[in-house]
């Protein structure tokens, strides 16, 4: 009886096990096999992840290269974790520099078989600052040492090394809590086997591999190498690149793709209800600190507070576009990852226009606003004669008339004549846009440091210098957050830097997808997209 017992129970635990092992398999299956689509706006020239310049050249290479380090979601905002990288460590040295040391996983492959090397991450940051290639991403490595002279013709010069085949070693010039973050996840950081860079044909080493590419359609399947493949939810990717907006929401309405991004307002306006994804970028008038008509501190406040950003979102798209409540864009996060504006780091409330006209003209009644505001003859706003700046300039203008009594002139000028109007600091006042190629604060502050190449309104505070400075310098991300916040702060209150509003993305994926992945830097992935429990 025993015999029977024991058998009876053998032959249980083996249908027990031979369900579970099928479950499993059936498991694995639901993940890997389902088809995503996606519609974007843009075409690429190409696939060198260096050379990747709009958001559908990057989302394709973040999807067929892998970095030393991925950004996921987490509790708080988003996670940085180990890609490429099995481990790394961060050496603070004597002279306030620091030297990364990473150690590249031993099981990640090229599609092609070949091991990813340390190596190969040198060839690919070298070539990314090289003059010859021409990259618009370069600058990304600027905190990388040697990258000046790198820049300036000797990409030997750049501090990046390999210590064998698996071990990576970076020197940085200065402290960079964004390094691991911004630069070690960015598209245009991505290795490069210098054996094949002659060679026809595309090798890549992330999770997916090209399957096919003509008439504009990506296809890719999961790479057969790639070390983490039970990670990964489509088992095939498709891309669309559309020349127009009209032809990607063309598509999502025919049902072709799964989730459609890069379109324009209108677009927008007759579909309905979009998903927002916040830019890198805002849009801001800024006052020569050279022009003396303008060099009231008061002055500069009044006219900042009598300018409606709700109508000037609205001219540019409302769909698009927001009111900015400061200088740094909403979605730039702060050092651990969540975001960095807070209600307590709102500097410009646009909640009521007419309380702020009044509280404007009760200001300028004052006696040095005053004298300041009759001393302004002959005042110009500078614009860029295409798009929707001729109607940012003009709504400003007729504000400030109305609301004011202060006459102003507008000058739109070819983005030629602009720049050079920028460059040689021959303006009294300028819209222009701020963009970032990183995901962090000190990308939209330090451009206005004393002496900075772009710091067009030739702007020039110790106190606002010395913010940056200590933020720099601060071994505390949490006190670094701080005082880039305080360089906000003083940085909007002089008034040299208006923001006018931010700018958004708008996206949209079916219902009964989850799993969508943005870098808040404008690329989405797909690679963890699965189907919504229930």
């Amino acid at each position: 009886m025993k015999r029977w017992t024991r058998i009876i129970t053998l032959l249980l635990l083996a249908v027990l096990l031979a369900g579970l092992t099928a479950c499993g398999r059936k498991e694995e299956k639901k993940v890997q096999s389902y088809a995503f689509s996606a519609a974007v706006v843009g075409s690429p020239a190409g696939f060198d992840p260096a050379l990747a310049s709009s958001d559908a050249e990057k989302t394709a290479a973040v999807h067929l290269f892998e970095n030393l380090m991925r950004l996921q979601s987490g509790k708080n905002g988003t996670d940085v974790v180990g890609a490429l990288a099995s481990s790394w460590e961060c050496i603070d040295n004597l002279d306030g520099t620091e030297t990364y040391v990473f150690r590249l996983r031993q099981d990640a492959k090229w599609s092609d078989g070949r091991g990813v090397w340390a190596a190969d991450f040198v060839n690919g940051w070298k070539h990314l600052v090289a003059e010859s290639t021409g990259s618009p991403n370069a600058e990304i490595l600027n905190m990388v040492a040697g990258y000046e002279e790198a820049r300036a013709g000797d990409p030997d010069a750049l501090q990046v090394r390999a210590n064998g085949r698996n071990t990576l070693e970076v020197d940085l010039s200065c402290r960079c809590p964004y390094f691991l973050r911004s630069v070690c996840t960015a598209a245009a950081t991505m290795p490069r086997r210098s054996d094949l860079a002659e060679k026809s044909g595309l090798v890549t080493n992330g999770p997916y591999a090209v399957k096919s590419y003509e008439d504009g359609v990506l296809t890719m399947d999961i790479a057969e190498n790639y070390y983490d493949r039970d990670r990964l939810g489509p088992r095939t990717i498709t891309l669309h690149f559309c020349d127009t907006a009209q032809q990607a929401v063309a598509l999502w309405d025919e049902g072709k793709v799964d989730f459609v991004c890069g379109v324009a307002e209108e677009s927008v306006a007759e579909q309905g209800d979009w998903l927002r994804q916040p830019c890198p970028e805002v849009t801001v008038l800024i006052v020569n600190q050279m022009a003396q008509q303008l060099e009231s501190v008061a002055l500069r406040q009044i006219l900042s507070l009598a300018i409606d950003r709700t109508a000037l979102a609205s001219l540019a798209g409302s769909a698009l576009h927001t009111p900015a409540e400061g200088l740094v864009p909403d979605g730039i996060t702060s050092s651990d990852g969540s975001a960095f504006r807070t209600p307590e780091d709102i500097h410009i409330d646009n909640s009521d226009y007419a309380r702020s006209c009044e509280l404007a003209r009760e200001l300028l009644e004052q006696a040095d606003a005053r004298t300041a505001a009759n001393r302004l003859t002959d005042l110009t706003i500078l614009y860029a004669d295409q798009g929707v700046f001729g109607a940012l300039a003009e709504e400003i203008r007729d504000g400030w008339q109305e609301e004011l009594g202060i006459p102003t002139r507008l000058r739109g000028a070819s983005p030629e004549d602009m720049a050079d109007a920028l460059r040689d600091g021959t303006f009294h006042m300028a819209i222009i846009t701020c963009r970032a190629d990183r995901n962090d604060a000190e990308a939209f502050l330090q451009t206005w440091q004393s002496g900075y190449p772009e710091n067009f309104a030739l702007f020039h505070s110790s106190a606002y210098d010395m913010l940056l400075r200590v933020a720099a310098a601060s071994s505390s991300s949490e006190a670094r957050d701080a005082y880039l916040s305080d360089a906000e702060r003083l940085l909007v209150e002089q008034g040299n830097v208006i923001p006018l509003y931010f700018t958004n993305r708008v996206y949209r994926l079916r219902s009964e997808l989850t799993g969508l992945f943005s870098d808040g830097l404008g690329v989405f992935r797909f690679d963890a997209i699965r189907a919504a429990a229930g």
